[in-house]
């Protein structure tokens, strides 16, 4: 078992793999008799060490024995150590489509999905994966079952006395409203945005990192899939046009608009790309995609075109082999990265899941540059422009002695920056350890108390994933940063493709 999560790497004392909902159970149960801490982990591909700890490593791979589509009911129902990508060819094959999946669909699990309340490019137009969620069922700290669906709540409508106080609780101190980021997606604390007004389960287990229970088996909503899929890019003259672009794009109703940064167009060698060559480019490209019936997606098209040729110009997919083409461009960005970087640097993601408000990206891309620039820190910035939500990836140089002091004042300088902004330090990967000890930066004291109740309610043993979303007293955000055998000279693996 590695305990590696994406460049973090912290060995666990023990690792668990249950086979089936009992032995979850059962596990659970004896912890929180025992006191001894576990960490869920899918397939780790997750970037900000939510998924390792020095603890007893319960592995959720072995659970994938259930994974049936039902095109009448529209769901896809699966164990959380089913691959997303199988549960999206089970729903294809059933002439319906599961839209919404990160980029490692190839190697990320439901489970894991649900825990960081993942997304993909198209969640711009379906939502992450609370959005999809139909039903779970889970095991909580002291090894009880539970189930719930959007239509039922708790197993059948009987809700936990523990979970109705704590609602009851919280909607009144905060009803007069409750602060939070106003942003387009959220992966960051627990979601009180959501479960506050529907009082549903889903609503807040989704993004909840293996802090409140262990999922067991998931239930996710189809879609029907376009009839018609247009992709184009659109060069970038400057980061104006960034904003504009992005939110034109989401206002038009696009599955998906990616950013492709100016240092991406240079490393990844876009730019000299025949296909892209005659774009203005110089603060980058937008990758979008319109997708429906015919008819209704022809007159957004045609807006978002005249727009794109006015400003930088635009490339535009004619075949089915195109499109596909054009997306690799956005799916091979890291691993472009990494090719172009070679060994002297590696990119190393600790400021990589920023959320802002669309209509703050120009500022925020460009006092990026300047505080990565301070720090003679190369970057490079791709991501979910319709949404706000950007990958950041800095190259670090691991032979640099003081590359680890770099970092942290990187780190400290882009949390000032995502606050100012009214943002966010996680759109899709969840907080994990990296970014748990600067919620208080994010969040208002009363809302990270909040954040304490929900966690010492449901997991009053304090068995579930310790340190994450929450930190411990003292920690160090960059612990086991760097640490992996193979982070100066060996490869990356998977988890480098993930977003």
């Amino acid at each position: 078992m590695s305990g590696a999560s994406g460049p973090f790497w912290i060995p666990p004392s023990a690792v668990i793999r249950p086979r089936s909902e009992e032995d979850v159970a059962g596990t659970l149960a004896w912890a929180s008799l025992a006191g001894v801490p576990l960490v869920p982990r899918g397939a780790g591909t997750g970037m900000p060490a939510g998924n390792v700890g020095p603890w007893v490593v319960l592995d959720l791979t072995g659970l994938r024995h259930v994974l049936a589509a039902d095109p009448e009911l529209r769901t896809v129902r699966g164990s959380p150590g089913v691959v997303a990508a199988e549960a999206q060819r089970a729903a294809v094959a059933t002439g319906l489509d599961l839209p919404g999946l990160p980029s490692s669909r190839a190697w990320c699990t439901l489970g894991g999905m649900v825990a960081t309340n993942a997304a993909g490019a198209r969640a711009l137009r379906h939502g992450a994966t609370r959005e999809a969620l139909h039903a779970l069922r889970w095991v909580e700290a002291d090894g009880t079952v539970h189930a719930a669906d959007r239509t039922s709540g708790f197993d059948g409508g009987r809700t936990p006395s523990r979970w109705q106080r704590l609602h009851d609780r919280l909607s009144t101190r905060f009803h007069d409203g409750l602060p939070w980021p106003g942003v387009a997606k959220n992966s960051s604390g627990y979601a009180l945005d959501r479960w506050l007004p529907s009082a549903d389960p889903l609503d807040l287990l989704a993004g909840s990192e293996g802090t409140l229970g262990i999922v067991t088996e998931v239930t996710l909503r189809l879609h029907d899939r376009d009839e018609a899929r247009w992709v184009g890019v659109a060069g970038v003259p400057g980061l104006a046009d960034l904003v504009h672009g992005s939110v034109l794009a989401r206002e038009l109703g696009a599955n998906a608009c990616e950013y492709f940064g100016a240092a991406l167009v240079e490393l990844g060698g876009l730019g000299s790309d025949p296909r892209l060559s005659t774009l203005v480019s110089d603060a980058g490209m937008l990758l979008v995609e319109f997708g429906g019936e015919p008819d209704e997606v022809a007159g957004r098209i045609d807006e978002f075109r005249t727009w794109a040729v006015e400003t930088g110009g635009i490339v535009e997919a004619e075949s089915e082999a195109a499109r596909i083409s054009l997306w690799d461009l956005r799916h091979e960005a890291s691993p472009r990265i990494m090719r172009r970087v070679g060994e002297g640097r590696r990119s190393v993601q600790f400021i990589e899941d920023c959320v802002v408000p669309v209509e703050h990206l120009d500022e925020f891309v460009r006092r990026l540059d300047e505080i990565t620039a301070a720090h003679r820190l190369p970057t490079v910035v791709f991501g979910h422009a319709g949404q706000g939500n950007l990958h950041v990836n800095p190259l670090v140089d691991p032979t640099d002695p003081d590359w680890r002091r770099t970092v942290a004042g990187v780190l400290d300088a882009v949390v000032d920056l995502v606050a100012s902004l009214g943002g966010t330090l996680a759109g899709e990967h969840g907080d994990g350890r990296l970014r748990a000890p600067f919620l208080s930066r994010i969040y208002r004291p009363e809302v990270v108390e909040a954040f304490r109740e929900v966690k010492t309610t449901l997991d009053p043993f304090g068995i579930l994933n310790p340190g994450v979303i929450l930190p411990a007293k003292g920690a160090d955000p960059l612990a086991g940063l760097g640490a992996a055998p193979d982070f100066r000279f060996g490869s990356q693996g998977p988890e480098a493709a993930r977003r």
